[in-house]
Order: C-alpha cells, then sequence, then structure tokens
C-alpha cells in the first residue's frame, strides 16, 4: 500500500511538473515533458524564506545535500510527511498521520470478476484481486502517529489485531464465509487524513509561493490526475480553473491548524465516519466549542441547536424541548475515554438524518415566519469582519471591488471580489466610515476606510484573497481583521423599526436611516454600529457590537423585543428565507467558476473605472455567457438539497446548486445554473422556451423556473411597505 501512495504521489508531481511546463511553454504535453528534470534520492532540508516591503512571506528556494535551488514556488506532496516539509518553513498543517489496514485472503477461485462490495453499516469493504477477497474498513479506534520515519516510503507495520477486529467482525456478519478463509497477506501502512477527510490543496496564505498538494490518504487514487492539474493551473495562472474551496488550505483558519488537539478529534471522527451517510443539515461531534460566540451561554439556554463552521459555534435552529448543549467529544469511547450519557444534543441532530422532511421542519418555518410577520433576532457573530484603512484605502477598494465604492461617508454597499479570469472569489458588504475615537466599532486611522462584512463559513477564504491582491499591487492600506472582537445582532422583520426605535439613540425612520446606510448608535449606552441592510429581505437593521459590550446590548433588545413578539432564529431559517428572497450565498449558488453576469449580479459591476476581473468579463460579456443561474420552484412537496439535475426539455443542462423550503412561498426552491448543450451561449429566448424538470431519485417533477426569486420581486419590505400578505397566507 506504502508503495502504491508513493507511486501516486510521485504521478501527481510529474502531472503537476508537465501540466506547467505546457502551459509556460505553449508546447504540446510530449515536448513540454523535455522541459522537466526529475532527480530521485534528493532530500530537502530546509525552505528558505525572506519578506517583502510589504510585510509578507514568500518562498524564496529550497536547501539539498547537494547544494540550494533558487526558486519561488515548492509544491508539498509529500503524504504523510506533509506535516514535517510545511514546518520546514514554519507552518502548520492539520494532518494526522494513521495506520490503516487490510488483508487478503487466500485464494477462492469463485470470486473471480465478482464486483467490490462496501457496507456502510458495518464500515466495511470487500475488494476483489485476483481469486483473493481484499477486506478491510474503518474502526472507530485507529492508531494515530506521532510522526512517520522518514525511511517508511516502502516499509509496513505489523497489523494490529485488537483494532482489527471491529472490520473483522463486520465482515464475518456480511459474509460468514469470510471466518474460515485463510490469511495469505496483511497490509498496515501510516496514510495521512485530515479534520473532514479531504485533500489540502492550493498556495499557503501564510507563505507566498508554498503550494500543498497532500492529505488524500487513500483517496489519491480517485483524485490525483484531476488535483494535479488543477494545481498546475494554481501555479501558473494563480487560480484554478474549477470551483476548489472544499479542498482549500483556506478552508481552514491558522487558529485550527495550530491547535493538535482540534485537528487530532476532526481527523479521528472523519476517519471512524468515512461511512457514515452524509445527511444534508448534519453536524459533527468532534472539535466543538472551539471558538464561541459572545452571546453562546444566552442562546444554549434559549434552546439553541448549534452548528459549526471554520471552528465556530453558530445557531442552527431554536429547540422548545429545553436545552441541549454541545457535549465534549467522546472519542467513540476509544484511547480509554468514557462515552458520553448526556445525548440530548445527538438526539436532537438525529432529527436530521433524513433526506425527506426533517423533524423540526415546523420549527425552523416557524422562525421564518416570525421573520416575515413580526421580528426575528439572528446572532450573525461568526461573520468576517475587517477595516480597511490608510492613505490608499480608496484606491485599494476601486480595485478590488466591483461595486462602484465613491460613496459618502455612512453609506453601505454590496459587492463582488473576482480574481483575473472574473471568477467570483467573494462577495461582501462594506460601509464606508470616518475616524473614530478607537474603538472596537469606531478605530482610528489616516485616510479613508472600509468596514468590511462576509460569510462567516468562508471568511478566511476572503481575508486571503484581499490580503493576496492588496500585497500584489503593494497598496499604502492597513487591512485589519477584528472577527474576534466585534459581535453582530441582526433584528430582522416588520416590527424591528419599533422595537429598536426605543433602544437608540437615533431616528430610524426611512427617511434619517434609510436602505444601505450605517451609523454609530447607543443601544443600552454602548457604542455600536448599526447597519441597515438584510441578507433575508426585510426591513431590519445589524447592530456591530464591541465583544464587552455584547451581553449588555443582546439584554436589553431582548427584553424589549418581549413586546413585540420578538423570536430567536438560527441559520436554518436565515439560509430559508435568503434563498426564498433570491439572495446569493458564496460556495453554493455563487463560485469561483461562476462569473457575476451568470450569478445575475451585473447590477453590482460599475460602469466606469477599472477593477481585478474587469477585462475578462467584458470579453465574457461581448461572447455571450455560457451558463445563466435560475430559479426553480418544484410544483410538489418533493425535497431537494442540491446536485439534483435540472432537464431542459428532457436533456441534462444544469444541477441545483442549492435547495431551501421556501416556508412562505409554500414550495421547495432550488438555484442553479442552466447550460446550452451544444455550449451556444443562454440566451432569455433560450431559456423561455423550454419545459423545466428537476430529477429526484430518478423521478422527474416539473419547476416553475424565475429570473429572479418570485419572493418579493420589488423589493417593498427592505423599505417597510407590507401592503401584500405573504403567499403562504394568501
Amino acid at each position: 500500500m506504502l508503495s502504491l501512495v508513493v507511486c501516486i504521489l510521485q504521478v501527481m508531481e510529474l502531472l503537476i511538473l508537465q501540466c506547467c511546463a505546457q502551459h509556460l511553454q505553449k508546447l504540446p504535453p510530449i515536448e513540454a515533458a523535455r522541459y522537466l528534470q526529475v532527480i530521485e534520492n534528493c532530500a530537502v532540508s530546509s525552505i528558505l524564506t525572506e519578506k517583502n516591503n510589504f510585510g509578507t512571506s514568500y518562498v524564496s528556494g529550497v536547501v539539498t545535500p547537494y547544494g540550494s535551488i533558487k526558486t519561488n514556488c515548492v509544491v508539498n506532496c509529500g503524504g504523510v510527511w506533509s506535516r514535517e516539509i510545511a514546518a520546514m518553513a514554519g507552518l502548520q498543517l492539520p494532518i494526522v498521520p494513521m495506520k490503516h489496514s487490510y488483508i487478503v485472503s487466500e485464494s477462492v477461485p469463485e470470486v473471480r470478476g465478482l464486483p467490490n462490495i462496501r457496507d456502510h453499516d458495518a464500515s466495511t469493504y470487500f475488494r476483489i484481486q485476483g481469486e483473493s477477497i481484499c477486506m478491510g474498513g474503518y474502526e472507530y479506534n485507529p492508531i494515530l502517529l506521532d510522526k512517520v520515519p522518514q525511511d517508511f516510503e516502502f516499509s509496513l507495520y505489523e497489523l494490529d489485531w485488537s483494532v482489527f477486529s471491529f472490520s473483522m467482525q463486520g465482515a464475518v456478519k456480511l459474509m460468514p464465509i469470510y471466518e474460515t478463509l485463510g490469511v495469505k497477506r496483511t497490509v498496515c501502512g501510516p496514510e495521512s487524513f485530515t479534520p473532514d477527510h479531504k485533500p489540502i490543496l492550493g498556495e499557503d496564505p501564510r507563505l507566498r509561493g508554498m503550494y500543498h498538494n497532500c492529505g488524500f490518504n487513500s483517496c489519491g487514487m480517485m483524485l490525483a490526475g484531476g488535483c494535479g492539474i488543477q494545481m498546475a493551473q494554481w501555479i501558473v495562472n494563480g487560480r484554478p480553473d474549477l470551483h476548489m474551496f472544499s479542498y482549500d488550505i483556506r478552508r481552514f483558519e491558522p487558529e485550527q491548524t495550530r491547535n493538535s488537539d482540534w485537528i487530532k478529534s476532526r481527523s479521528q471522527e472523519s476517519y471512524a465516519r468515512n461511512y457514515y451517510i452524509v445527511f444534508p443539515n448534519d453536524e459533527r461531534l468532534a472539535g466543538r466549542n472551539f471558538k464561541k460566540g459572545p452571546f453562546h451561554q444566552e442562546l444554549v439556554d434559549a434552546g439553541c441547536i448549534f452548528q459549526e463552521r471554520q471552528g465556530r459555534e453558530r445557531p442552527g435552529w431554536f429547540s422548545t424541548e429545553g436545552t441541549a448543549p454541545v457535549p465534549r467529544y467522546d472519542w467513540f469511547g476509544a484511547y480509554g475515554n468514557v462515552r458520553n450519557t448526556d445525548h440530548r444534543y445527538e438526539n436532537q441532530l438525529k432529527k436530521d438524518h433524513t433526506f425527506g422532511f426533517p423533524e423540526n421542519h415546523k420549527l425552523i418555518g416557524e422562525e421564518c415566519l416570525a421573520c416575515r410577520e413580526q421580528v426575528a433576532l439572528f446572532d450573525m457573530s461568526s461573520l468576517g469582519k475587517f477595516y480597511l484603512c490608510g492613505p490608499e484605502a480608496q484606491k485599494a477598494a476601486d480595485w478590488l471591488f466591483t461595486a462602484d465604492t465613491n460613496c459618502s461617508i455612512g453609506q453601505t454597499f454590496y459587492s463582488c471580489m473576482l480574481n483575473s479570469r472574473a471568477g467570483v472569489e467573494a462577495d461582501v458588504t462594506a460601509s464606508v466610515i470616518e475616524t473614530g475615537s478607537g474603538g472596537q466599532i469606531d478605530p482610528i486611522f489616516k485616510g479613508f476606510g472600509f468596514y468590511i462584512t462576509t460569510a462567516g463559513g468562508s471568511s478566511y477564504h476572503t481575508w486571503a484573497h484581499i490580503k493576496s491582491v492588496l500585497n500584489e499591487k503593494n497598496f499604502n492600506v492597513d487591512f485589519t481583521d477584528v472577527c474576534e472582537k466585534v459581535g453582530v445582532l441582526s433584528v430582522q422583520g416588520p416590527n424591528s423599526r419599533v422595537l429598536l426605535q426605543s433602544l437608540l439613540d437615533v431616528d430610524l425612520s426611512e427617511e434619517a436611516f434609510p436602505y444601505l446606510t450605517t451609523k454609530l448608535v447607543k443601544v443600552a449606552g454602548h457604542l455600536c454600529r448599526a447597519i441597515r441592510i438584510s441578507f433575508v429581505g426585510e426591513i431590519g437593521w445589524e447592530l456591530h457590537i464591541p465583544w464587552d459590550s455584547c451581553l449588555p446590548v443582546y439584554k436589553a433588545i431582548w427584553d424589549q423585543g418581549k413586546k413585540h413578539a420578538l423570536r430567536h432564529a438560527g441559520y436554518r431559517a436565515l439560509t430559508s428565507l435568503s434563498s426564498e428572497k433570491g439572495y446569493h450565498l458564496w460556495h453554493f449558488d455563487l463560485q469561483m467558476c461562476d462569473n457575476p453576469l451568470e450569478a445575475g449580479l451585473e447590477f453590482v459591476c460599475k460602469k466606469t473605472g477599472d477593477y481585478l476581473g474587469k477585462a475578462a468579463l467584458e470579453v465574457i460579456s461581448k461572447k455571450g455567457l455560457a451558463k445563466k443561474l435560475l430559479y426553480f420552484q418544484l410544483k410538489e412537496e418533493i425535497p431537494i438539497w442540491g446536485f439534483e439535475a435540472i432537464l431542459r426539455d428532457g436533456e441534462v443542462v444544469g444541477y441545483i446548486r442549492r435547495g431551501e423550503y421556501a416556508y412562505n412561498l409554500g414550495s421547495f426552491i432550488g438555484q442553479g445554473y442552466v447550460k446550452h448543450p451544444e455550449g451556444h451561449p443562454v440566451t432569455s429566448e433560450y431559456i423561455e422556451n423550454g419545459h423545466y424538470q428537476v430529477e429526484i431519485m430518478g423521478k422527474h417533477y416539473d419547476t416553475i423556473v424565475h429570473h429572479k426569486s418570485p419572493f418579493d420581486p420589488n423589493g417593498k419590505r427592505l423599505v417597510g411597505i407590507y401592503d401584500e400578505p405573504l403567499p403562504i397566507r394568501q
């Protein structure tokens, strides 16, 4: 197995080199291969780094026993040794080597040509190898390794039958004859596992020129070719062709990569759950409570069922059955740990273990309806929050953002950020601010200032993109992350204005505080930043609160909210409401392989002035759109969760990126991109002259197709106009 893994890594390295040479020289693969040189048995003892004038570290070379090699690009394909390679450059990687095993049976001629079998319930697989049956699995108690010897590349460990007996029991239950078969060979070697069982790819934001291509374990047999090609694109063009965020090193924040306890527990759980069914809204148990928001205990007491994204706990939904705090991780009882006896949280998660309507469907719907008809309180403290300030802040913003940033102090705007090929790297909300008194929400700075917020699940990706662009252009700015210093409460719904007006020291009328504006305000005597904005399509405000002031502000809002039917709501309601309104969610219906024109976001692309990606976007506009985002409203109440095929006149033309139940429309609605099967540009005529269906579990269901969401298409509710009943109430 080890020799196979090493072989896969070598093939991947050669593929990356060949693709890079081909792109750089613009030659056919065979010709490009002439520019490659592979030096075997040449160890790297250290990676050299330097810093530029912006203070950013970058790779400058590697040291070998035969001398140093100057280079600005190093690709870490070290497999189980990837951590040690990263450490040469002062970096930590979230990788854990573990022993992984399988056995090969004696000859059984009858099995030749039979299919392979995988039993998810027993976490066991059978693989036919000639006339032998290979059997292995994923135990709950794998052996975690501190390190693997440097000279172990073609070596194996002795099989630990006390661990492997878990797989053996499942195999015998599925195939009783396996108990009597002789064992011809045991294979036990080290493989590299990550906290989410996915590989780690891409340029490390902490060190320019340092690329990772590791953490594959046995998945390398499936992923090596595609990932090698994408790595070549990453190196040559700066970004890959495909949306690779699920594999990108930037899906982990630096605090996560530095915490060995978090890495080990999450990686062990990922290993043990490898064969578990992945339900649409399930949550992990390991590595929880890594980062808690400022309102954490208050939300626990309110019955919050938490989610976790990028190490942060955030409210998922609220139960009426009492508290259900996230328990300590018990490691499935392995390694001497005692199993948990408090199963309240796990029992709540089991309500989502379905591909149909979950048990908590009605409760989440009540949160949504409360937001649409009264007022709801969302804890959005997990948002990414940054300050971009300094003498060239305006110049930097003009280049970073697609939207027009020449705004007055106090104005807020929504914008995309693109790469050079017009792919959407992030979408953000930014407010133009003036220098303050030095607090967390009113910092002191010279020149212009922008307060930027972005989705919490991809905040580090956004931060890394901005930092990279600022470094490349060498703008004279200060870019600061204040995510752990500022909490956010979002008050949304028809009653939000009257609720907040009694607490804030400013006029909240439409004239005095219009949509997309921000002001410094005092709430219960505490200075906060109020932003008139909504991710649910209702009149409402976000309050950005210094960490130390969060609890008194929360209590003041909650006490006053009792008079106005205020209700807690979580991210399950938030994502449903946003999808219903037609708002975008980066990494789902808005990805790096999409551009604003395809996503229906041309209104955030300024006509005058340059910005990163504009040249590529203009070329796309002239050629015509290769795909277009549409909204598919199912005529029947059949759940969709994403990745369902979209058919036009019986032909597959795309797939659902994001599916949610729209409680106020009374139907499921999905967002997905439609292409022309023959590669022609997608026009309005093409879209409108077709019959659309969505395939779910092999059956085709008719849909109503919309260019934009049918919910409040004119945006009346955003400005407090509630003269029409909700569709569900009609």
